[in-house]
Order: structure tokens, then C-alpha cells, then sequence
């Protein structure tokens, strides 16, 4: 049974993930500002099944994660991850008026690369090239920030989809999605 407690138990829970995600895996893309840490939105994402408020927390720890996480990076890393709240929040308002799963997806993905390549344009701005950039172009950065965020997102969800599958099928902590990528009868419906 879904109850306050049970969505706090949880969040709590995937927090605690989102914050040691980027402590502890070793599989990390890093082409400064841009890094991409193997299913670091996972909790995030779980989290946007669950309600507005969970998945903001989430986000929230996972951005304090990669503050302790990336050494000299980690401010700008964290800037970006704190920008996750976005595109949770709306992710989960959407789950919960129950929006295609795809158009979920794709409008998340959209909303996680903009806001990336807006903090990292901001922080250019406000701390200049060297401190957020090294050596690279702008437009070098904005299209590995746009494109890497863009892929990395579509990787985590669908890592995510295959947890959210089984966890689905326990309880109703997890809000339903709207459409079945698990079989085509249930998604013609």
C-alpha cells in the first residue's frame, strides 16, 4: 500500500544511491564540463515515479554527490546536476497525469540538455573560459554537453525502465506509466 511513509522510506533510499553514484562508480566519461557517470539518473528517474517532491530531493543529493565526487570539476559538474531538478520535476508531473512514456522520455531528454548547456553557458560567462572550459570552443562544449547529455539520458532511462519493470509489479509505490514497452498487447490498448 502507498502511504507518505513508504514514498519518504523510498526517496530517502534512492538518495542515499544518487549520492554515492558518483563516489564510488568507476565508469565515467569526463571531457571537462562534461562528464557522464554510468547510470547516475537512474535513482533520479525512479524517483520521477514516485512524486514531484521525491525526485526534486533526489536530484538535490545526487547534485551534492558530484560536488564531493569530481575533484577541481566538481562545482561545474554540480551546477549541472543541480540542474536536474527541471526536467525531473516536469518528468514527474507528467508520469502523473499520465503522459506517453516516449513523450516523457523525449521531452525529459530535451529539457536535461538545455538546462546543461545553459548552466555551463552561464558559469562561461560569469567565470570565464579557462575556470569552465579549458582549451575548448563554446560551441565545442554546447554540442558534447547537447549531444553527451542527450545519450546519457537515453541510456539511464532505459536502464531505469528495466528496474522500474520488476519494482512495478511489488507494490504501488511507483506510479504506472501509460504506455507498456513490455508487450504489444497491452500497448495497443
Amino acid at each position: 500500500m502507498r502511504t507518505k511513509t513508504s514514498e519518504l522510506v523510498m526517496t530517502a533510499l534512492l538518495t542515499s544511491i544518487a549520492v554515492i553514484i558518483p563516489l564510488i562508480v568507476p565508469l565515467k566519461i569526463v571531457l571537462p564540463p562534461f562528464t557522464a557517470t554510468f547510470a547516475s539518473h537512474v535513482p533520479l528517474i525512479l524517483a520521477m515515479f514516485i512524486n514531484p517532491a521525491a525526485a526534486i530531493s533526489v536530484a538535490l543529493g545526487s547534485a551534492l554527490g558530484f560536488f564531493f565526487a569530481m575533484g577541481p570539476i566538481g562545482p561545474v559538474v554540480a551546477a549541472r546536476a543541480a540542474m536536474h531538478v527541471f526536467f525531473v520535476a516536469i518528468g514527474s508531473y507528467m508520469i502523473k497525469k499520465r503522459f506517453n512514456l516516449y513523450l516523457v522520455i523525449f521531452a525529459t531528454m530535451i529539457l536535461h540538455s538545455a538546462s546543461d548547456m545553459l548552466i555551463v553557458y552561464l558559469l562561461f560567462k560569469l567565470f570565464g573560459q579557462t575556470a569552465i572550459i579549458g582549451g575548448y570552443t563554446m560551441q565545442f562544449v554546447q554540442i558534447i554537453i547537447g549531444v553527451g547529455t542527450s545519450l546519457h539520458h537515453l541510456v539511464d532511462f532505459a536502464i531505469t525502465m528495466v528496474i522500474y519493470y520488476p519494482l512495478s509489479k511489488i507494490g504501488d509505490l511507483l506510479m504506472p506509466v501509460s504506455v507498456s514497452v513490455w508487450n504489444k498487447k497491452s500497448a495497443a490498448k
